[in-house]
């Protein structure tokens, strides 16, 4: 298989090994994901006081605030997808947590949490799939391809990667049922769908989703119906607002992302290897692998 250095690479093409796909696709969702939601900082939302009054900061110092947010998220955004350090996706992780954990503390409710776990997902993915139990130098180097994949490794993959697709449908379909939420309105109202019972049958569309695509992801029309179907309902954005709608469309890389990288996986040697091992390790096996398709 061809080595590939270069930042780019064809994540589609069978040139390039499964280990150099997968670093491709941790550090884009990074960059989509930091680089999006940065430029809401840049031209200072309104949407994000909420955010900053959880700790009692008044709107003119929010205002004033965050271009700084907006451009330490971009930075961080370029950086992982240039130079990916461990200390950097621990940051990441922090962060993405963090901000998603302001939605439900700025009076907003939990799926608002749940809904960004393609944000907070993947760099938790990226840390864990690495390691932090490092040198203090080792955390601040530049990390590369792996050169294999445990399988361990596989596993926590295979399982947070699912949960984290459980996490982002039900969330957002909870977005539908339960909070008749205003924007997600406007943008199906593209489709024709305005009545609240309209609303509250595509969020209950999105929770039985997101449990097929957790329990079920073998399925093999499954996760490239899930990955087509985020993009498209998240490109909405632009369609029913204003074309600078386009950043909440790249914010959310995660969620196309995540089922790439899980079917991109199955499809790996390491799936096979770790099937193998299941079905000729006795206990061991049903320890490692819970989820058997």
């Amino acid at each position: 298989m061809t080595k590939h250095t270069s930042l780019f690479i064809n994540p589609f093409s069978s040139d390039t090994s499964y280990e150099e796909r997968l670093f491709f696709w941790l550090r884009f969702s990074l960059l989509g994901c930091f680089v999006g939601h940065g430029f809401w900082g840049l031209v200072t939302k309104k949407g994000w006081i909420p955010f900053f009054e959880v700790f009692f900061i008044d709107s003119s110092t929010a205002f004033a605030l965050m271009p700084l947010v907006g451009i330490m998220d971009i930075m961080v955004g370029i950086i992982a997808f240039v130079y990916p350090t461990r200390v950097l996706l621990l940051w990441a992780s922090f962060w993405t947590l963090f901000t998603a954990a302001l939605r439900p503390s700025a009076g907003m409710g939990m799926s608002e949490f749940f809904e960004r776990a393609g944000n907070f997902g993947v760099p938790l993915l990226f840390l864990g799939l690495y390691g932090a139990s490092a040198t203090s130098r080792q955390w601040f180097s530049k990390l590369k391809p792996l050169s294999d994949l445990t399988f361990s490794q596989g596993y926590f993959l295979e399982c947070l990667m699912r949960l984290s697709l459980l996490s982002l449908l039900v969330g957002h379909g909870g977005l539908c049922v339960f909070m008749k939420h205003q924007v997600v309105a406007r943008n199906l109202s593209i489709l024709g769908i305005t009545e609240v019972y309209g609303l509250q049958c595509f969020g209950l569309f999105e929770i039985a989703l997101g449990l097929v695509a957790c329990l079920k992801p073998r399925l093999s029309w499954i996760l490239p119906f899930v990955g087509v179907y985020k993009l498209t309902s998240e490109l909405l954005f632009p369609v029913a607002g204003v074309p600078m709608d386009i950043f909440e469309t790249i914010e959310r890389m995660g969620d196309y992302i995540i089922p790439i990288i899980l079917l991109q996986y199955y499809r790996s040697p390491y799936y096979q290897k770790g099937q193998t091992s299941s079905h000729s390790s006795g206990v061991y096996a049903d320890r490692a692998y819970p989820f058997q398709h």
